[in-house]
């Protein structure tokens, strides 16, 4: 590794950006994850320190981890990142490591998404530790980020284990002052030196005559972590007014500071295994306490465990983010402001807490992006009526309003075997559609299709290739021929087409989405088909890795009555009049964001559309 040295007195970072910082400080050798909001920043600003670590995408979580892995079993540090849904794809891996144990530092980090802001649920990955029975870190803020991560890894190799590190959205995304200076990675930092590979088959060998002795140095494991929890510093009591006491951890920790400093706080920051003997001290010295986080009521739950039953939902949602606002009205409910002696502190606390807009503004759908290559396909998929099984990405804004045109969106890599699922139960007289993006092709979308092929399934495929996984951030994957560890065109560039023909899959269709009626012909023959036949789009993303513009404007010229039809492609730069009113239909308007992809044009029956 690079041993470079950065001195920053102070650095104002995301946690994101923080986390990658501790993983470069703590020496991390290998860095692999798949991009997923709110977690997708951390590699790419990781491969940017130029700290020496090799930091790749890799094609899914699962297949992360695993490297993550391998790279532990060699005696070197390994860091694996991901959404929390993706944690999910890889806790095959993850369980069994837990048994396994480690040799080099082995840090999972997984990014929650309370709120939804970008996911398709919002599950609490906290639970994940307590079943792996591995331990937990949930800093509050880039400091914690950062130190968090570098502690991480010296953990995980005392412990000979897996070690999860836990964020939300706003601590991902948020930027707070972290202090840093020295080496990547610091001298005699690395515990564990040796680079000798050796063989231990009955430590990482699970079959189940070794896995049966592993679980149970992981129970024994448990114990001595109990004990470190207690006794790491790592937790905290600021003990202030003694008549009220919050137990909290991660980012509920800052809400509730901000709402009630004059409480007595227990900061789990190593929050699994819970310290016993820190939380029944806490109760024994402070009279009215409840619990604050956020989604399920994981502490509550534990600490009703140890024996000492507390409340915690009872005064704060099991869903959603939490928020000054929300956390000052459950500590209402709690009776934190119930005396004269805290009247006044909830005044003080009103003044912390964000003031809503006098007037909101008007809801509005999220939309695909003006010039999208995805919008003439969906157009066509709803003029055509079929069923759509649908896939995680930024084309799931196929199903909104106006374009109605996606019937399910559940998971990654879904879209396809949902189609073959829906297909043999013919309760549609169309043929089905599978439809995802190049990305989730390459994530899980190849064996629900090899899948598809080898049981003889009948339903379109569609894979929508843009060049790069849109919806998080414009990260590359197999089909670019590019990876973060190298910042420029690679030789194993991965040919989709191939791929299928590989399948066995003989009726294969490429098509340019910007010209629709071409698009609508190409849909129209592989649904007629009673084969099972991909559908490949070959147009890039507009905006990733730089945004494109045809040079091409195009108006609505004089004659357009108004009749809607380029408004229900949900095109953003195709706007109707602000204000206007009457008995005639308003004629829409296509403002300077246009890109000139000409699809409206095509779709224009009347004509009306003109290139300028």
């Amino acid at each position: 590794m690079h041993n470079k040295t950065l001195d920053f007195s102070k650095l104002l970072l995301t946690g994101n950006e923080a986390i990658a910082l501790g993983g470069a400080k703590a020496g991390v050798y290998t860095a692999v994850g798949y991009p997923g909001t709110p977690s997708s920043e951390i590699l790419p600003y990781l491969s940017k320190l130029n700290s020496g670590a090799i930091v790749n995408w890799s094609i899914n979580e699962k297949t992360a981890l695993e490297i993550a892995a391998g790279t532990s079993i060699g005696r070197k540090r390994a860091m694996f990142t991901t959404k929390h849904v993706g944690l999910n794809v890889a806790s095959d891996p993850l369980m069994t490591l837990a048994l396994t144990g480690v040799r080099g530092g082995l840090v999972v980090v997984t990014a929650d998404d309370p709120g939804m802001h970008s996911s398709q649920n919002e599950q609490d990955n906290r639970l994940y530790s307590k079943f792996a029975k591995i331990p937990m870190f949930e800093p509050s803020d880039s400091q914690e980020c950062l130190d968090f991560t570098s502690k991480a890894f010296d953990v995980s190799e005392e412990f000979d284990t897996p070690v999860i590190l836990r964020t939300v959205t706003r601590i991902s995304h948020s930027r707070s002052i972290a202090v840093f200076s020295g080496k990547f990675p610091f001298d005699g930092e690395r515990k564990n030196t040796e680079n000798t590979y050796k063989k231990d088959i009955e430590k990482f060998v699970m079959v189940p005559v070794y896995a049966r002795k592993r679980h149970k140095i992981a129970l024994e494991r448990l114990k001595r972590l109990i004990d470190f929890s207690n006794g790491s510093g790592l937790n905290t009591v600021e003990y202030n007014d003694k008549e009220f006491g919050i137990i909290t951890s991660g980012i509920s920790y800052q809400y509730a500071k901000e709402i009630a400093p004059f409480a007595s706080f227990l900061k789990l920051s190593f929050s699994y295994p819970l310290p016993d003997l820190l939380i029944k001290d806490f109760v024994k010295n402070v009279k009215n306490i409840v619990i604050i986080e956020e989604l399920e009521p994981f502490i509550q739950n534990e600490t009703a465990a140890l024996g000492i039953e507390l409340k915690g939902k009872e005064y704060f949602p099991r869903d959603g983010e939490l928020n000054p606002d929300i956390v000052l009205s459950g500590l209402k409910k709690a009776g934190f402001f119930k005396d004269k002696k805290t009247a006044d502190k909830e005044k003080n606390a009103g003044k912390n807490v964000r003031i809503s807009l006098p007037n909101p503004l008007p809801p509005r759908f999220p939309a695909l992006c003006s010039g999208c290559p995805h919008t003439s396909v969906f157009y066509a998929l709803k003029k055509l009526k079929v069923p759509v099984m649908g896939d995680i990405g930024c084309y799931t804004l196929g199903a909104l309003p106006p374009l109605n045109a996606m019937d399910s969106c559940i998971s990654m890599g879904l879209a396809f075997g949902a189609a073959q699922g829906l297909s043999v139960t013919k309760s549609s007289h169309k043929k089905t559609v599978g439809i995802m993006g190049d990305s989730t092709f390459f994530h899980s979308g190849i064996t629900s299709l090899i899948d598809a092929k080898y049981n003889n399934a009948k339903f379109t495929a569609i894979i929508l290739d843009n060049s790069t996984t849109a919806m998080t951030g414009g990260q590359d994957h197999p089909g670019t021929g590019k990876n973060l560890s190298f910042n420029q065109s690679v030789s194993c560039k991965i040919d989709i087409k191939k791929i299928i023909e590989g399948i066995g899959i003989d009726e294969i269709y490429a098509v340019d989405p910007y010209d629709y009626n071409e698009t609508l012909k190409t849909l129209k023959k592989a649904l007629d088909s009673n084969n099972l036949n991909v559908v490949i789009t070959n147009r890039p993303c507009v905006l990733y890795p730089k945004k494109i513009d045809t040079g091409k404007k195009f108006k609505i010229s004089d004659g357009c009555t108004g009749c809607d039809l380029c408004m229900q492609t949900g095109c953003p730069s195709i706007r109707l009049p602000h204000g206007k009113t009457g008995a005639a239909k308003p004629v829409p308007f296509i403002d300077s964001s246009c890109i000139g992809c000409s699809i409206c044009r095509d779709i224009c029956i009347f004509n009306f559309i003109k290139e300028i």
